[in-house]
């Protein structure tokens, strides 16, 4: 979905002016007559050269847009979350409109030169008016090329999802070992893209299982703290992503070292299962630095809410991947 920006309206105008003047034909005549009739093939030329790299350039960006509509249910909540859709809308749509006037201009004054351009003073006439007219056109996108181009940019930062590949979704409040799990996962440093939703950044990595990529997904800044303190966007960025989540693999320290006690990270994990309803896996990580004690009472508090509690931590091998490709792909066979 990545798209081109545009130049702003004066800068399309040079370039197509400069360009429309370059591609005119130019040929000596031997008589005034043949003067003048070079003299109106040349202006004609650089009016439909003109008026057709203006007018492609608007309709590209009208063609190259992705229809909304078409997209897949995740990309369509992804993109909702990212831009302002009407804004975007009404300027694309301005410069389709645009692109008709450019063109019904150019029809308007070669006409005119084919009937009046009898002089090359008339000709030169005809020529300014052409030029006049569609800066003028031009001129007024200026505020529409603004919200295309910001579009653009966010559009341009959204991270490389794959909408269709298996996903598993991490979630847990932040330190509890969200990271080192992926890197265990995926056995190499996780990509970070850029998140337009936060300040924070999505990090994604992958693994091969039955010859295609498990992706999973740490979503840090959504899905580490509760409901209520999330802003509208973030809320929408969720909403996009629950269209993805396979399984949910919530992380939980026991140790508390996090900074957040049990019964706080058991209630962010109730309120993440009810916000996915789908499966959740339950990681009770750092189990090599945990007491027995505090294993306890996090696997107390994690079977009221988890489909599966396992036990992961430094040296400690849990069967997390097996049973992520497990559950995705038994999943599959279900659907």
């Amino acid at each position: 979905m990545r798209l081109n920006f545009l130049q702003k309206p004066q800068e399309l105008l040079d370039n197509a002016f400069s360009r429309a003047r370059k591609e005119a034909p130019g040929e000596k005549a031997h008589n005034e007559r043949e003067q003048v009739r070079f003299e109106r093939a040349r202006r004609i030329s650089q009016m439909e050269n003109a008026a057709e790299i203006l007018s492609e350039k608007l309709e590209k960006a009208v063609k190259d847009f992705p229809s909304v509509d078409n997209l897949l249910p995740f990309q369509k909540e992804l993109l909702e979350a990212t831009i302002e859709i009407e804004k975007t809308k009404k300027a694309l749509a301005q410069f389709s409109i645009t692109a008709k006037i450019i063109r019904k201009i150019q029809k308007e004054e070669i006409k005119k030169i084919r009937m009046f351009g009898k002089r090359e003073k008339k000709i030169l006439e005809i020529t300014r008016s052409f030029f006049g007219r569609i800066s003028s056109t031009a001129k007024r996108l200026d505020k529409s090329i603004e919200q295309y181009n910001e579009t653009a940019r966010r559009m341009n930062e959204l991270p490389n999802i794959k909408a269709e590949a298996p996903t598993a979704i991490l979630a847990g409040f932040p330190n509890t070992g969200k990271t080192t799990i992926l890197a265990r996962l995926t056995g190499s440093k996780a990509k970070i893209a850029s998140y337009p939703f936060t300040t924070q950044k999505l990090q994604i990595g992958y693994f091969e299982a039955k010859y295609q990529d498990i992706q999973i997904i740490d979503t840090p800044g959504l899905l580490d703290r509760p409901f209520e303190e999330r802003n509208p966007i973030e809320r929408k960025a969720i909403a996009a992503i629950r269209h993805l989540a396979k399984i949910i693999i919530f992380v939980i320290d026991p140790t508390e070292q996090c900074g957040y006690k049990l019964e706080e990270q058991a209630g962010l994990m109730e309120e993440t299962k009810k916000q996915f309803g789908v499966y959740i896996i339950t990681v009770l990580n750092k189990a090599d630095l945990a007491s027995e004690e505090q294993i306890e009472k996090a696997k107390n508090l994690a079977e009221k809410i988890a489909d599966e509690i396992l036990i992961e931590g430094e040296n400690i091998d849990s069967g997390l991947k097996q049973k992520i490709i497990e559950k995705i792909f038994e999943k599959k066979k279900l659907a």
